[in-house]
């Protein structure tokens, strides 16, 4: 009986330091390259510059003025940009594995194809996660000092709702490009149909042709958890639940097929 405990601790201990090793691979292959550290610097970029965009035209062309509540959401509508980002990033980590035949060495160290595929997921996910709060903190504080330079020291109610919504949508999103990577093995298509579907076919074609869909679709579930509460977006739960139940439906169907296609 103790053997068999003893046994059973050993397998344990050595299959998390096993995991462990695997999660350390997995980071050191994501930022071994330039393009992820350059990739998340731009959209850092990109997300505090349009903070300082949207609060240089508040009050001129009809937009609000600086201060109210409506010119200070707008000034936070930048949880989109880590959400794509992480899409592409998800994307990429697993399509490229295929595409460049890395993952075959992948395989043979850890014969263990679910257990890889999970490794892949949790560092994206927890990647994705980082970088919104990373994001969305530094956009925040670029809101407050902006805000203080014209002596306004309010915000809008819910902004912790935005923080929490764009780290999970970024964390999900991630998942999801991690997803159609694993399925489609093909990455410059697989982010091309993502962002097109994302910003054109849900947001212009769907919206118009059938709305009472459309707001069920990821880009609305999306928007519900990043944005200030609007007409025909999801409450944030329900937003939350329907993001998360297409990452767990992608991801169970593209874990099946890592599993069982031929990677050679």
């Amino acid at each position: 009986m103790n053997g068999t405990v003893l046994s059973n601790t050993v397998l344990s201990n050595t299959g998390l330091l096993t995991t462990g090793r695997m999660v350390r691979a997995e980071v050191r292959k994501l930022f071994t390259t330039k393009a992820v550290p350059v990739t998340l610097a731009i959209a850092i970029v990109l997300a505090v510059g349009s903070v300082i965009i949207d609060a240089l035209v508040a009050g001129r062309s009809g937009a609000a003025p600086l201060g109210t509540d409506a010119s200070t959401n707008q000034m936070l509508k930048f949880g989109a940009i880590p959400c794509v980002v992480m899409l592409i990033l998800g994307i990429l980590a697993a399509g490229s594995e295929f595409r460049h035949r890395t993952i075959v060495p992948v395989l043979f160290a850890t014969p263990q194809r679910a257990r890889v595929f999970a490794v892949k997921v949790i560092v994206i996910a927890a990647l994705g996660a980082a970088f919104a709060a990373l994001v969305f903190g530094l956009g925040l504080e670029t809101i407050v000092l902006t805000l203080s330079a014209h002596g306004i020291h309010h915000l809008p109610d819910g902004v912790g709702r935005l923080y929490a919504g764009t780290v999970i949508s970024s964390a999900c999103f991630g998942m999801i490009g991690v997803a159609l990577g694993a399925l489609t093995r093909n990455t410059i298509g697989a982010i091309v149909a993502a962002i097109v579907w994302t910003l054109f076919v849900e947001q212009v074609i769907l919206a118009a042709i059938v709305p009472g869909v459309e707001k069920w679709l990821p880009t609305a579930a999306a928007i519900g958890l990043t944005n200030a509460p609007g007409a025909g977006t999801p409450s944030p739960v329900v937003a939350g639940l329907v993001l998360a139940g297409y990452a767990v439906a992608l991801l169970a169907a593209a874990s099946r097929t890592t599993i069982r296609r031929d990677v050679t």
